[in-house]
């Protein structure tokens, strides 16, 4: 009798072993057609769920690690994504998409590493050898570099002639946070680097078009330094411009549209919103705000030059209508409503914004 109630035991046991790695699979195979879906949320609730029954499935934390980097969590990312590598070192989705979000993160040294190992996996493979290549430069570059810090920023330049746009750059940093947060509501506590760069080596580290004047990376402020001492306003202008989206970026990781951002910067820089306006309207070439919504990187320097004119003009005829309700707006696209959604809080419509703008510039009312 004792013999048939271990046994039982045993199967139920075994059963409920069994059932679990099911449930498993089902949650995986639903968190992997989320992340198809573009729906990271129902992704990381579902993989978190499976990790539960199974912890030491690589391939879960490899899922989850995906879900939380499309919901912008890349700590928690990482977390997932190094824990997959060290439970299967072979796994090459692990190390790939590990080097990319650690590199994104500032993280250059665990990059190297993680593509490192995958190219074990993949010898030769151009991409991965190229990618390497570029960070093993980068690295080399910033090594030679000298850094000035306080609380909050970190200054990397290279050289004593750089030193004192480095002190400036701390100071108009200092400022500019302050201003922006009292405008959003919001005072990031994220810590923010900044670098110095030529002109060669800014193009050579970030591939940015000829007209860009610096670039935030999702964790970096990079800037080239040409003439900067001879234009200190400019100077001043382009950093608050980057740390604007910094800013923005750490309220809100994702869902942020481009038109949204790039207003937003140079709302801060501050531009004159007047005088986009102008050009606008005598240009006659407004752009229905969803078709700015994404990168403007592919555009050349006269439709660039329009597309943040429009943004900015936008996001002047936005704050106007919802103040200091701005940060709450960023918050929630941040949180994956779309901005038609998001919008609606403030009593008006996404398409009637567009609308009322459309109609302003082609009337040109004042």
């Amino acid at each position: 009798m004792k013999r048939c109630t271990a046994l039982l035991a045993l199967l139920m046991f075994a059963a409920a072993a069994l059932s679990a790695q099911s449930t498993s699979a089902q949650l995986a195979e639903t968190g992997w057609n989320a992340l198809r879906n573009n729906d990271g949320d129902k992704a990381a609730a579902a993989f978190g769920e499976a990790l539960s029954l199974n912890p030491r499935d690589p391939a879960l934390h490899v899922g989850a690690g995906a879900a939380a980097h499309m919901i912008g969590r890349d700590a928690e990312a990482l977390r997932f994504l190094q824990r997959a590598v060290d439970l299967e070192p072979r796994l090459l989705p692990a190390s790939l998409l590990l080097g990319e979000i650690a590199y994104s993160q500032g993280n250059i040294d665990l990059a190297i590493r993680s593509y490192e190992r995958a190219l074990t996996q993949t010898p030769g493979n151009p991409q991965l050898t190229a990618r390497l290549a570029d960070w093993k430069r980068e690295a080399t570059l910033h090594h030679g570099f000298e850094e000035r810090r306080d609380d909050r920023f970190t200054v990397m330049f290279e050289g004593t002639g750089e030193e004192q746009l480095a002190v400036r750059a701390t100071t108009v940093l200092d400022g500019a946070f302050r201003r922006i947060g009292r405008t959003l509501g919001e005072y990031p506590t994220n810590p923010i680097t900044v670098i110095l760069y030529t002109q060669k080596q800014f193009h050579d580290v970030t591939s940015a078009p000829d007209w860009s004047d610096g670039l935030f990376d999702g964790n970096r402020i990079r800037l080239p330094v040409r003439g900067a001492s001879q234009d200190l306003p400019q100077f001043d202008r382009v950093l608050t411009h980057e740390l604007t989206h910094a800013i923005v970026h750490s309220i809100a990781a994702r869902g942020v549209p481009v038109w949204l951002h790039e207003g937003l910067a140079m709302y801060f820089e501050p531009r004159d919103a007047t005088e986009a306006e102008t050009r606008l309207i005598e240009a006659n070439a407004f752009v229905p705000l969803i078709d700015l919504e994404t990168s403007f990187n592919q555009l050349n320097l006269q439709q660039a030059t329009l597309a943040y004119d429009e943004s900015l003009v936008a996001v002047r005829a936005l704050i106007q209508r919802v103040g200091t309700g701005l940060g709450l707006l960023i918050q929630d696209l941040g949180e994956g409503q779309p901005i038609e959604q998001a919008i609606e809080r403030f009593g008006f419509t996404y398409a009637s914004f567009n609308r009322d703008l459309a109609r302003r510039l082609h009337a040109g009312t004042p």
